[in-house]
C-alpha cells in the first residue's frame, strides 16, 4: 500500500509567510473549500491546501464577480441544491478557467477534485493554441511551476491507497488524475502504458521514481 509522506494543514504553513496573500483571504478560501459537517464521515483523506503561489493567482481572479460567484458555489452550503457544482464547472468549461480548476482540486469532495484535475489537464492540452506576449508566457511558466509543486505536495501528503470499496475506487481515480496532470504539465508519460492507456499498475517504488523525475522538471 502506498502511503503519504506527511500531513498538510494549511497554506503556506510550509512556506514563507512573506507571501502577499492576507491570512484573511487564506481563511476565506479554506472555509469555502472545506466541509465542517464532515458529510462523508472521513471516507476520504482531507484535501491538500492550496499553496501561497496558487492562492495569489486565485485572489487575482476573484476580483471578477462572475469568478467569485462560481468559486463560492463550491461551498458546502450549496451542496443540497447543487451537489455537482454545475454552475462552477460549466464556467470552467466555457472559459477554460485555471483559477477555478485549481481551486476545485483542493475541494473537500473528491469527485470535485477529480473534475478539477481533468479541467486542469484540458487547460494544459490547449496551451499550444495560446497566443500571448513574452511576459505572458513567463507568467504561464510560473503558473505551471506552482501547479507542479502543488500536485507533488498532494502526493506527499495524501495516502495513495485507502481501504473500502466505492470510496477506495474513487480515491484511486483521484490519485491517478493527480499523476496524469503531473505528466501533462511536465511533458512526461509515466502514467501511459504501451497501449496508450492510463497505467494503474505502478508500484510504490515506481511512483517515487516518477516523483523524482517530476521534481527534476522544476530545475534546481
Amino acid at each position: 500500500m502506498l502511503v503519504a509522506c506527511g500531513t498538510d494543514t494549511g497554506i503556506a504553513q510550509q512556506e514563507d509567510r512573506a507571501c502577499a496573500v492576507p491570512v484573511e483571504f487564506e481563511r476565506y478560501v479554506n472555509a469555502t473549500l472545506s466541509d465542517s459537517t464532515d458529510l462523508f464521515r472521513g471516507a476520504y483523506p482531507p484535501a491538500t491546501a492550496l499553496s501561497c503561489a496558487l492562492l495569489e493567482i486565485l485572489q487575482e481572479a476573484l476580483v471578477d464577480d462572475s469568478v467569485r460567484t462560481c468559486f463560492e458555489r463550491l461551498s458546502r452550503r450549496y451542496w443540497s441544491e447543487d451537489p455537482g457544482a454545475g454552475m462552477t464547472f460549466m464556467y470552467i468549461h466555457h472559459h477554460n478557467s485555471f483559477p477555478l480548476a485549481i481551486a476545485a482540486t483542493a475541494h473537500w469532495n473528491e469527485d470535485h477534485r477529480i473534475h478539477g484535475l481533468r479541467a486542469l489537464e484540458t487547460y494544459r492540452l490547449m496551451r499550444p493554441m495560446v497566443c500571448t506576449t513574452e511576459a505572458g508566457y513567463v507568467k504561464l511558466q510560473a503558473q505551471d511551476s506552482a501547479t507542479v509543486r502543488y500536485l507533488l505536495r498532494v502526493l506527499e501528503t495524501t495516502p495513495h491507497v485507502i481501504p473500502g470499496s466505492e470510496n477506495s475506487t474513487i480515491h484511486g481515480v483521484y490519485m491517478l488524475e493527480v499523476m496524469r496532470a503531473l505528466d501533462l504539465f511536465t511533458d512526461r508519460a509515466h502514467m501511459i502504458d504501451h497501449e496508450n492507456a492510463m497505467s494503474v499498475r505502478s508500484s510504490e517504488a515506481e511512483v517515487r521514481a516518477y516523483m523524482a523525475d517530476w521534481r527534476k522538471w522544476l530545475g534546481p
